[in-house]
């Protein structure tokens, strides 16, 4: 198994619907996929359960009770239980491009970690999506470029365009080799709050474990379902003050993550 696609979800069986419609309509066949839910929500399990009945790739269903923010804990369960040699990391409000899987599969390198951008699809297309049978069958560039979303560039799909961007990584569109999540040994618990510990937090200790980075810029395409965003001050705020400390440790391996409480190296 070369690629295990690792899908972080929180309460909306809805829009976790047509992720696995597009997640299952992929040009590229040799993955399997983990859901790590961050709570343990009874319409989440209906909709997986819809798909392991009729579908062949493999879909291992991760839950933990819901006790606040720990996306970082239930990626690292899915880390541990991952069988592809490189995991491909999404959230359940991103829908993917038919050859997403593909381009990561093909672009993937044992020292290099690969990351996305997404369109911002906007509140009408996304409703739009709910109410045709929750697919994303019909959704093309040109049918983006005439609706309300933004970053509408991403949507362009260019199989033979290489990026040497080197920084930026975002949570919901990165691949790594398992090898290299495990030597940084995985995600830091310590953020319990979102904004930076699922991705500036694993760049940088990537980095420093000498990771490479390479953007896949209009090859990962992704659209990012809308929906109310909340105020995120405090919790940046909060996850700015565990990051800063991180920063001074200047240490790729986190304590609190795949191994607890082992020294620092």
């Amino acid at each position: 198994m070369k690629i295990t696609l690792i899908i972080s979800t929180y309460n909306r069986s809805d829009f976790l619907e047509i992720v696995l419609s597009s997640v299952f309509s992929q040009s590229y066949k040799d993955f399997d996929v983990i859901i790590a839910e961050d709570g343990n929500n009874t319409d989440v399990k209906e909709v997986v359960d819809s798909y392991k009945s009729r579908e062949s790739v493999s879909i291992t269903h991760l839950t933990q009770q819901d006790k606040g923010f720990r996306k970082c804990r239930i990626l690292n369960r899915a880390v541990a239980s991952a069988a592809g040699k490189f995991l491909v990391f999404i959230d359940g409000d991103c829908a993917l491009h038919p050859h997403f899987i593909s381009e990561y599969a093909k672009r993937s390198k044992d020292n290099v970690c690969l990351f996305g951008r997404r369109v911002m699809l906007g509140k009408s297309f996304t409703d739009k999506l709910m109410n045709r049978e929750r697919t994303t069958k019909q959704m093309n560039m040109l049918s983006i470029v005439c609706s309300d979303s933004k970053r509408k560039e991403n949507s362009i799909y260019l199989p033979f365009r290489f990026s040497f961007k080197k920084h930026g990584i975002v949570g919901s569109n990165f691949c790594v080799s398992k090898e290299n999540i495990l030597k940084i040994n995985g995600f830091d618990e310590d953020f319990e709050s979102a904004c930076l510990g699922e991705d500036t937090d694993i760049e940088r200790r990537l980095r420093l474990a000498g990771v490479g980075f390479r953007s896949t810029k209009f090859n990962t395409i992704q659209y990012h379902l809308h929906h109310a965003m909340t105020d995120r001050i405090e919790s940046y705020n909060k996850s700015f003050g565990v990051y800063a400390k991180k920063l001074k440790q200047n240490s790729y391996w986190c304590l609190n993550g795949l191994i607890k409480k082992k020294e620092s190296l």
